[in-house]
């Protein structure tokens, strides 16, 4: 019989260590995981190429738990106007602001028997992107008739609150004026006081109660704001008319020529100096009207701005915005007039209701703005090609048509508003009283 030494033969191999054995597992996996990768390539080289994103048909959200498709696909976004492209005249600089093509209806991508816009909003979003409705005191105006004839026509659900379920239901509606044209200081204020009211309606109301409240506070700011706050705002403007004064105006302002209407009714002597620019070349309906009522008027070009200052004691200017900073948001152009009266040393008033000022801090015209038509910079009176009329063939060639600009606080010597004269920088105090009463 064999006797067991308890020793290793001779040809068996040593044992391994830890280590190795960790080395051959990760040398292992590695080999698994290349090869798994080596198949995904070899499979997807045999695959058809996938279709352009311009080919492939958008992606249906899921719905929501507890919804049904139906229910899901009901808040579907609004896109009434169609974005345009880079290739279409877009500037680097200015790519965050958003430019739409306006030969595309606003209502093309909108459906009649299942759209969650009502028709006043429709109506006025269309006014809006055709430039039918101009001037934040108008847009302001009109919107406040479409929230009036969108609550009278509401119904609340009977498993809802009116204050819970209003502000779900108007939403799609302001978001489609919003994709139209760019909401207006004015326009955001008075959304912002909407939402407000409508969140301090009781519960114990009755819904044609709360309906008849909200209809009340619509009116009561429009008087309170707009109206009433026109008419102080002309009783202290008329006050810095005299005799012999040469006033210049900037192109068409509803406030400003009330202002000048009224001095005219007081039997004040003074003369209009209208400065106005392209494209829309507003100014020509100010000269129209004013020398109607018998004021004198001269019309120039903003390029001759300088020659004509010489003559001017004041300089009156309307806003469409008091920033919080104090600068001035008005009609592109503005921001020149101020420049050069300052030059002159002439006296500039900007005439603004409080409703107008805005919480925003903005010290440029770039990051905030809004573009227009950059086609209709190209429009003359005789309908004749201009030299430029081709610029979208030339590939280094771009027309920018701002609406805006802001004026410094340094180049407005008051603000006048329907609180009292005030200077750009009482803005925040504004913001704040009127904060406090809301």
């Amino acid at each position: 019989s064999t006797q067991s030494t308890g020793e290793p033969a001779g040809d068996a191999p040593p044992p391994k260590s830890k280590a190795q054995l960790k080395a051959e597992r990760r040398a292992i996996q590695e080999a698994q995981r290349a090869a798994k990768q080596a198949q995904k390539e070899a499979q997807g080289k045999q695959q058809p190429a996938k279709p352009t994103p311009k080919q492939q048909p958008p992606k249906q959200p899921a719905p929501a738990k507890g919804k049904t498709v139906t229910e899901a696909k009901a808040p579907a976004k609004v896109a009434p106007i169609q974005e345009v492209t880079d290739s279409c005249g877009r500037v680097e600089i200015l790519s965050h602001l958003k430019l739409y093509d306006r030969t595309i209806p606003p209502t093309q991508s909108l459906s009649f028997t299942s759209s969650k816009i009502h028709p006043a909003f429709v109506k006025l979003g269309v006014q809006m992107a055709r430039d039918i409705v101009v001037g934040s005191n108008a847009r302001c105006a009109a919107l406040i008739c479409a929230v009036k004839t969108f609550i009278s026509d509401y119904k609340c659900p009977k498993s809802k609150e009116i204050r819970s379920h209003l502000n779900v239901a108007l939403k799609p509606c302001f978001t489609y004026l919003a994709q139209c044209r760019m909401m207006a200081v004015s326009m955001e204020n008075f959304i912002k006081h909407t939402k407000v009211q409508v969140a301090k309606i009781s519960p114990d109301l009755t819904e044609s109660v709360a309906k008849e409240e909200l209809q009340q506070s619509c009116d009561n700011f429009f008087r309170e704001n707009i109206y009433l706050a026109g008419k102080s705002i002309t009783e202290k403007a008329v006050e810095r008319v005299v005799d012999g004064d040469t006033i210049l105006i900037y192109k068409k302002s509803q406030l400003i020529l009330h202002i000048l209407l009224e001095a005219k009714a007081r039997n004040k002597n003074f003369r209009v100096m209208v400065v106005d620019s392209r494209p829309d070349l507003s100014g020509v309906q100010s000269c129209e009207r004013l020398t109607a009522a018998g004021i004198p008027c001269s019309y120039v070009y903003i390029n001759s701005c300088t020659y004509v200052m010489k003559k001017v004691t004041k300089v009156m200017l309307a806003a469409d915005a008091l920033l919080a900073n104090g600068y001035v948001l008005g009609p592109v152009g503005t921001a020149l007039i101020g420049l050069i009266s300052s030059t002159y040393n002439k006296p500039v008033i900007v005439c603004c209701e409080t409703y107008k000022f805005s919480e925003r801090v903005q010290t440029d015209s770039i990051l905030y703005n809004e573009l227009a038509d950059p086609d209709s910079m190209l429009k003359t009176l005789n309908e004749e090609d201009t030299p430029v009329s081709n610029w979208r063939d030339c590939p280094n060639t771009r027309l920018v048509n701002l609406v805006y600009d802001t004026t410094p606080p340094a180049l407005v010597s008051i603000v006048i508003t329907e609180i009292a004269e005030l200077p750009c920088t009482s803005a925040p105090v504004v913001l704040r009283r009127g904060a406090v009463k809301m």
